[in-house]
C-alpha cells in the first residue's frame, strides 16, 4: 500500500514537472566571455547582455543582442576599459537599450557617470552623454540607483543625498520610453539625514515618484524600536511632496514595503511585533488612494494554529512570537504581490546567521559565517485586511556565500511557485519548486531541470519573470566556468 501511495506521488509530481516546459536555452561556456548583466527585450522576446567581449581580456567591454531563441543576433562593441571605469546598469526601456557607465577621474577627484542608448538593432541613439558629476566615493563609483516604473516605460535614477542637516534631499533623473532625459529634480523629506532613512522609492507609469522612509527621533544610530514609517507621494508636474502618516498604534512595525497599480494607487503591507522589531505576530495592510485617501487599514494577530508551526504551546500561552522572519526589499521583489481583487499576497522567509570556528591548514583559528535560510512563509490578504489563509514552503539552506540561497517567486495562472537551490533526499541536487495554489494549498517539491548536477550555482537574484507565463532562470555550471540563462514557461 506504501508502495502505490509513493508510485500515485511520483506520477503527480512527473505531471507537474511536465507542465514547466523549456523554451530557450544561453549555454556559454568555459571559453566564452560571461556578461556582467542581462537583460529581457520584451518586444521581441529576446536577451541583450553586457560584459567582456572575450574571456581573456577585459578590455573591451560590448552588448550582445539575442533573439527570442536565444541565438545571437550581432555585437555591439560600447566602451574600453581603462581600470577607472565601472558598469553600472544595463536595462530595456520600451524599445531601447540604455547603458550607464561611471569614470572615476583622478585629477579631478570626481566620477563622471555616462548613459548611451541603442535601439533593438544596435544603432546608436545617444551615446556617452554626462549624466552626473559627483566627488570621488568609495571604491571610485557614485551611489546612483536605478527603477523602473510598472510598465518599463519610464527609468527613474537617483541618488540619496547624504548629511544634510536641515532636510534628507534625494537627486533624481527621469528618463521616458525612447531613452530620452525627461526631467532631473530634486526631493526634500524635511527630515534631517541623520533621523531619516530611505526604505524604498518608486516611478509610476506617469513619473510621479512614491517613497517610503523610516523616522528615528533619537536618531538613526540609536538602539531602539522608536521609529516610525512614512509615506511619501511627489507630483513631478506641480513639485508637491504629499505626507502620508501611517499609524498603527502602539504596534511595532518589523516590515513594510508597497507597491502601486497602474491608478497610483499605493497598496503597503508588511508585518507588526507586540515586543520588538526583530519579532512578527500579525500582519498589516494599508490601501491609500492616489489623491491621498486612506481607503483601508487593517492588521490581523496571527491564529495560534498557524503559530504552533514554529512554537510549542506554551511559547503560544507566553506570548511569544515569530524570529528571524522577514521579507525581500529588492526593486524587482519587495515580498508583496498584487491581487487582482485589491487584496495582497505577502512573502516572508526565515534567515539567520551562525558562525563557526575551525583551525586552517597553518594551525590558525578562524570563524566562518554561516547564512541559513529556511521556511517562506505565504499569506494571501483580502482587500479589507483579513488573512484569508496561509501556506509554508519548507526547505533548509545553508551556505557560506548568501547569494547561492533564498528564493525566486513567479506567479502563474495555477498560482505562486517558490523556486530554490535543494539537496532532497533521494533526488540529488536541483532547483526545485512549490506550486501554493489560489486557496493556499501547497504541492509536493518538484525538481524544475532535467539535468542539474551537484556543484551548480543558482542565483534566485538573477531570475525574472517577463511575462504571465514566463520566467528566465540562472545558474552557473562547473564552479563558475559556465553561464547557463533558461527561458521556461509556467502555468
Amino acid at each position: 500500500m506504501r508502495y502505490i501511495n509513493w508510485l500515485i506521488m511520483v506520477i503527480l509530481c512527473t505531471g507537474q514537472l511536465l507542465a514547466q516546459q523549456e523554451i530557450a536555452r544561453l549555454e556559454l561556456g568555459s571559453r566564452d566571455p560571461k556578461p556582467e548583466f542581462y537583460e529581457y527585450c520584451p518586444t521581441d522576446k529576446g536577451l541583450v547582455t553586457l560584459g567582456p567581449l572575450t574571456n581573456v581580456s577585459t578590455r573591451e567591454y560590448g552588448l550582445i543582442k539575442y533573439d527570442q531563441n536565444l541565438k545571437r543576433q550581432w555585437l555591439k562593441r560600447v566602451f574600453e576599459q581603462n581600470g577607472r571605469k565601472h558598469l553600472d546598469l544595463l536595462t530595456v526601456v520600451g524599445d531601447n537599450i540604455m547603458v550607464f557607465i561611471s569614470e572615476f577621474f583622478p585629477k579631478e577627484k570626481v566620477v563622471k557617470t555616462y548613459y548611451s542608448v541603442y535601439d533593438l538593432n544596435g544603432n546608436p541613439i545617444t551615446e556617452a552623454q554626462i549624466l552626473t558629476v559627483y566627488p570621488n566615493q568609495v571604491e571610485q563609483k557614485v551611489d546612483l540607483s536605478y527603477i523602473l516604473s510598472p510598465n518599463k516605460k519610464k527609468l527613474l535614477c537617483f541618488k540619496d543625498l547624504k548629511l544634510r542637516k536641515e532636510a534628507d534631499q534625494v537627486k533624481y533623473y527621469l528618463f521616458d520610453e525612447s531613452g530620452e532625459r525627461e526631467e532631473d529634480g530634486e526631493i526634500s523629506f524635511k527630515y534631517p539625514d541623520d533621523k531619516f532613512s530611505l526604505v524604498d522609492l518608486r516611478v509610476s507609469n506617469d513619473g510621479n515618484i512614491f517613497a517610503l522612509g523610516q523616522y528615528f527621533p533619537a536618531g538613526k544610530n540609536t538602539v531602539s524600536d522608536n521609529y516610525r514609517y512614512l509615506m511619501f507621494r511627489y507630483d513631478r508636474k506641480t513639485s508637491d511632496l504629499q505626507e502620508l502618516k501611517i499609524d498603527f498604534g502602539s504596534k511595532i512595525i518589523t516590515d513594510l514595503a508597497f507597491r502601486l497599480d497602474k491608478d497610483e494607487n499605493v497598496y503597503l503591507a508588511g508585518f507588526y511585533s507586540n515586543l520588538n522589531s526583530s519579532r512578527i505576530i500579525g500582519t498589516l495592510y494599508l490601501k491609500i488612494s492616489n489623491v491621498g485617501a486612506i481607503l483601508t487599514e487593517a492588521s490581523q494577530e496571527f491564529s495560534d494554529e498557524f503559530k504552533a508551526n514554529f512554537l510549542s504551546k506554551g511559547q503560544i500561552e507566553r506570548g511569544k512570537e515569530l524570529a528571524n522572519f522577514s521579507m525581500h526589499h529588492d526593486p524587482n521583489d519587495n515580498g508583496i504581490v498584487l491581487r487582482s481583487d485589491g487584496g495582497v499576497l505577502l512573502m516572508a522567509e526565515r534567515y539567520y546567521q551562525t558562525y563557526q570556528t575551525y583551525r586552517d591548514i597553518y594551525g590558525y583559528w578562524a570563524q566562518q559565517t554561516l547564512h541559513h535560510f529556511e521556511e517562506v512563509i505565504l499569506t494571501s490578504i483580502d482587500p479589507t485586511g483579513k488573512i484569508e489563509w496561509h501556506a509554508i514552503v519548507d526547505k533548509n539552506q545553508v551556505d557560506l556565500n548568501p547569494q547561492r540561497c533564498s528564493y525566486f517567486h513567479a506567479i502563474g495562472e495555477k498560482g505562486a511557485y517558490i523556486f530554490y537551490d535543494y539537496t532532497a533526499r533521494k533526488q540529488g541536487s536541483n532547483v526545485y519548486y512549490n506550486l501554493v495554489e489560489m486557496d493556499g494549498k501547497t504541492s509536493l517539491r518538484i525538481p524544475l531541470f532535467k539535468e542539474y548536477r551537484f556543484g551548480n550555482e543558482f542565483y534566485p537574484q538573477f531570475c525574472h519573470q517577463v511575462s504571465n507565463n514566463e520566467a528566465l532562470f540562472v545558474y552557473y555550471t562547473r564552479s563558475g566556468r559556465g553561464l547557463n540563462i533558461v527561458r521556461m514557461k509556467i502555468d
